[in-house]
């Protein structure tokens, strides 16, 4: 559908802003339990564990799948647009806050690694969201999109690929295809589907959540992959039968500013244990502490200020050139 000057703008669809906000904090309070590990050989503890294995088939799949579910409405806006979009809003940020953070780390040399820009560190998931976009875009317009979840999960499943990088590409781009196949039958999901099918999917995604946490269910599986699509189902069902809040509404906002806190609280995370390091404080709870205050607290800060700063989020489009006197002479010639 393509706007006219008296087309009404679109309602921008407050639940999702809602999904995605509070599925980017939950990254970050992943990243504040786990980032410790990771640089001090801090032991994640056990409850950590099984609190991470309970969210994970959620978190970072519902990001995707919410952004699968606009690509149609980006492809709308023809190539040209599409293409230089996805780079000013990702490959942008993306490029942008690894280098500082890699410089930030003292790893400025790696840089020049091309496997380093594949696997993307801590901002992985921009990396994936990029090859989706050229994956989307490179695709025939015949081709449904459903086939492209399977183009995805059969090599992984059928293959068994030991790249983990490839891996992580395969699985959860499956996920952003899942949103682009589920946005035609959205609304039949929102406000026709049965309570009883509600409760089904939510009691498949709870025992499938649970299950991971026993170890019953494997990641990158076929179970644990149909465990995943019930739970975002459900939250898809139910997000916008949730009543408006404080908390909804700080959830939203977050949301609407979900790339500030993705990359903010990355670089931030990375600054608190290098400086942590260097003043000697390797004690559990003080660093777990620190890095939820910086982790949450700086990309707070970065979105407070965030028009001001808005070049460090989206690359700055350059300035359409004004036709000159001549030029304008030779068009009415």
């Amino acid at each position: 559908m393509v706007l006219n000057e008296t087309t009404p703008p679109r309602q921008r669809m407050e639940w999702m802003d809602l999904l995605r906000g509070g599925a980017v904090l939950l990254v970050v309070l992943w990243h504040a339990l786990s980032v410790p590990e990771q640089f001090d050989g801090l032991e994640t503890t056990r409850r950590i564990e099984q609190l991470n294995a309970a969210v994970s088939p959620f978190r970072i799949p519902t990001l995707l799948v919410l952004s699968g579910l606009l690509l149609e409405r980006s492809l709308s806006k023809g190539r040209g647009r599409y293409l230089s979009g996805k780079l000013r809003h990702i490959a942008w940020p993306y490029a942008l806050w690894l280098v500082m953070i890699f410089v930030s780390m003292g790893w400025l040399a790696r840089l020049a690694e091309p496997g380093v820009w594949l696997s993307g560190g801590i901002l992985w998931y921009l990396a994936v969201l990029m090859f989706c976009y050229v994956v989307a875009m490179l695709r025939p317009r015949w081709l449904p999109w459903g086939v492209c979840i399977l183009a995805l999960l059969a090599p992984l499943w059928i293959l068994e690929t030991e790249s983990g990088t490839l891996n992580r590409y395969l699985w959860f781009g499956a996920f952003f295809f899942l949103g682009a196949t589920v946005r035609p039958h959205l609304a039949a999901l929102q406000h026709r589907m049965p309570g009883w099918g509600a409760a089904l999917l939510a009691v498949v995604a709870l025992g499938g959540g649970a299950a991971a946490v026993l170890g019953a269910v494997v990641y990158q599986t076929p179970t644990y992959f149909l465990v995943s699509v019930a739970g975002i189902l459900f939250v898809l069902w139910g997000a916008p039968r949730i009543p408006s809040s404080p908390l909804t509404r700080v959830l939203q906002w977050y949301g609407r500013n979900s790339i500030v806190v993705y990359v903010g609280h990355a670089l931030a995370m990375y600054v608190t244990i290098r400086v942590l390091a260097a003043m000697d404080v390797h004690h559990s709870p003080v660093v777990y502490l620190w890095l939820a205050i910086t982790g949450f607290g700086v990309p707070t800060l970065l979105v407070l200020v965030r028009r001001r700063i808005e070049w460090l989020f989206v690359l700055p489009q350059l300035p359409a050139s004004r036709p000159t006197g001549a030029h304008v002479r030779a068009a009415k010639a």
